[in-house]
């Protein structure tokens, strides 16, 4: 379910009011990889936020018969304002356990041990070339619908000595529902952390824009606006098949009236200690 370009307009112009009709916005993304060895990997994240709530459940799962143990269960974590302890729990196991914030976010917080920024695992570094990758952006022709949304796609195209990388992007203008998804996750998070500096969609958003924003290169292309949807990246060495993908999409993006049962965990479940 997608709603409308009207709907979205509408919580655009009236984002105060919205926020406070009690709603909760639920949005549901799939990224997949393609890793050497292990082959394809699915991993789907489904998340529910609303004023005061925030619930995430992530399920994992590879495509090859001898790594099927990888993933399977569906894990998730629930924060209410006003508590001082994430909930954790295990769907498969019918367990939950409680975290403390400052663990919770120790595990989540990039390793800057190296004084530098969140890193990717793309290089582009050569022994034999210290000319810095050079980096092209075309768009494509016409007007794209992925799951209801009318895109403009980008490709960019970052080559050295060595690798290629492509990224295809398929951008709209203004996603205003996706927005106040991300207002309503960083006040949650906020109140769980004060010091956190990452923003909400930095977590789930892949794109260009921050690809390259990381990488040690000077270039001269402009920040695509917008807001991706849909995002892969093709990761060449020296066979004409990729040695490394990833795609990215957010396939629904909805709101409905909250209902705080919602965020609770199911009755039957046993509480542990992790």
């Amino acid at each position: 379910m997608v709603l409308s370009k009207i709907t979205c307009f509408f919580l655009l112009a009236f984002g105060t009011f919205v926020k406070g009709q009690n709603l909760q916005i639920t949005m549901l993304m799939k990224m997949k990889m393609k890793v050497p060895v292990v082959g394809p990997i699915n991993i789907t994240f489904d998340q529910t936020v609303a004023p005061g709530f925030y619930k995430e459940e992530e399920k994992t799962e590879a495509e090859r018969f001898l790594f099927k143990w990888i993933g399977g269960d569906i894990t998730g974590e629930i924060m209410i304002a006003g508590t001082d302890k994430i909930i954790k729990y295990d769907a498969g196991d019918e367990e939950y356990w409680l975290e403390n914030p400052v663990e919770y976010f120790a595990e989540n917080e990039p390793d800057t041990s190296n004084g530098k920024k969140k890193s990717y695992s793309f290089s582009f570094s050569s022994d034999d070339d210290d000319a810095p990758p050079k980096i092209t952006r075309f768009v494509g022709q016409g007007i794209e619908t992925i799951h209801g949304y009318r895109t403009k796609k980008w490709i960019t195209t970052v080559t050295s000595a060595e690798k290629k990388l492509i990224i295809e992007e398929w951008f709209v203008d203004k996603l205003p529902l996706l927005d106040l998804h991300d207002s309503l996750k960083a006040e949650i998070l906020f109140l769980f952390n004060p010091d956190t500096t990452a923003s909400a969609k930095e977590r789930f958003e892949f794109n260009s824009n921050l690809l390259l924003e990381q990488m040690d290169t000077l270039h001269t292309l402009e920040p695509l606006s917008g807001r991706s949807v849909k995002t892969n990246f093709l990761l060449y060495d020296e066979d004409e098949d990729p040695e490394f993908t990833m795609e990215f999409e957010i396939l629904e993006l909805y709101a409905e009236s909250v209902d705080t049962a919602f965020f609770t965990i199911p009755e039957g479940y046993t509480r542990t200690v992790k």
